[in-house]
């Protein structure tokens, strides 16, 4: 928990959010236990930053927490990711600027599908963007949250079907296999093809996103109903981010399921820390836009499944310095020691045009 409050804190336009006092206005107190985890939140910022302080004890902040979700009850280990998902969706909810929140929009027919489909990609893009904020508008939607556009082709007739959904972090698989490879780029650049590294050999995090994007070939017991051709068809799916938020928070896939067990990759991701390019991962819609990213705080675990330990690396945006977080220990660390095969939750802003 501690390590995710670091990394949030450290996102300057969300605790600017709340030092100003702006949530009280977009405040909604419809569930007073989702409420109290915010208004919580809202007071270990206040707290934070104004300096009153050499340490901050968060316990009504958790008490909050375990009122409102039986997942977080108790003295064991929380994952980062799943409490991460979990406080922005609470403070998305309670911060949502549309409410009441109109019904949600019809499916679209069989024609206007196929309408729909005909349309170029921005326009399909910003068609379900508008869907979505016509019932969600929020300092997280603002903030964090981005589009995924996911496309089927089938390879018969190459007719379409298109959709679209919003996340407010990016799983990304950390790509492992038995052979090794022969050669690794370093950070700042995308890999050369067909590398196929063990899980005990350095990857790059651009490896990690072709895995992401990569075209999946369906076919087998997994072939599409194609509305065009009407039978099943081998068909292709291919992932593309078609919105960039402002803040984007990429979570390393490091917790596997291997036949009954659950195992962490201790995989040593080589992270830029400056300029990460998405230009590869976007849609065609987007692409003339800033797509570089800066990394500005990491969450770390160390550590088993079973026992673990998390810290935070958070830049503190005015200095280049960065400042490591471990509990009630906080020391500065060199740009060099930010990331490690520890890093499991990245937090990078987008790069604004000069």
């Amino acid at each position: 928990m501690n390590s995710v409050i670091q990394c949030l804190i450290g996102t300057k336009p969300l605790t600017r959010y709340f030092m100003c006092g702006d949530w009280k206005k977009d405040f909604i107190q419809a569930s007073p236990a989702y409420a109290n985890v915010t208004s919580e939140y809202a007071q270990v910022v206040e707290n934070m930053w104004r300096g009153q302080y050499g340490f901050v004890s968060p316990k009504d902040f958790r008490q909050a927490i375990a009122d409102c979700s039986e997942q977080f009850r108790g003295n064991d280990q929380e994952d980062a990711h799943e409490f991460a998902s979990f406080l922005l969706d609470t403070l998305h909810e309670t911060l949502n600027r549309r409410h009441p929140r109109p019904p949600p929009e019809r499916d679209m027919t069989v024609e206007e599908e196929l309408d729909f489909e005909n349309l170029d990609d921005k326009q399909q893009s910003d068609l379900q963007w508008n869907r979505f904020i016509r019932r969600n508008d929020s300092v997280i939607t603002n903030i964090f949250q981005g589009q995924i556009q996911s496309r089927l082709m089938c390879m018969a007739c190459r007719h379409t079907s298109t959709t679209y959904h919003t996340f407010t972090e990016l799983s990304l698989p950390i790509p492992v296999s038995d052979n090794n490879f022969s050669e690794l780029g370093d950070a700042n650049g995308p890999p050369m093809p067909n590398h196929q590294p063990s899980s005990n050999m350095p990857i790059n995090i651009y490896q990690c996103l072709e895995a992401y994007a990569e075209t999946e070939v369906l076919d087998g017991e997994n072939k599409w109903m194609c509305p065009q051709c009407k039978v099943k068809r081998p068909a292709t799916k291919k992932l593309m981010i078609s919105r960039l938020p402002l803040v984007l928070i990429v979570h390393l896939k490091r917790f596997s399921t291997v036949g009954h067990f659950r195992e962490k990759l201790s995989t040593n991701v080589l992270i830029p820390t400056i300029n990460l390019t998405l230009q590869n991962y976007v849609t065609s819609s987007i692409a003339q836009e800033p797509t570089t990213y800066n990394l500005y705080a990491v969450a770390n675990h160390y550590g088993t499944m079973s026992s673990g330990h998390y810290t935070a690396s958070v830049s503190d945006g005015m200095s280049s310095h960065w400042n490591y977080f471990d509990d009630t220990k906080v020391s500065q660390i060199p740009e060099s020691q930010v990331t490690s095969s520890a890093a499991y939750l990245l937090f990078f802003v987008r790069t604004q045009p000069r």
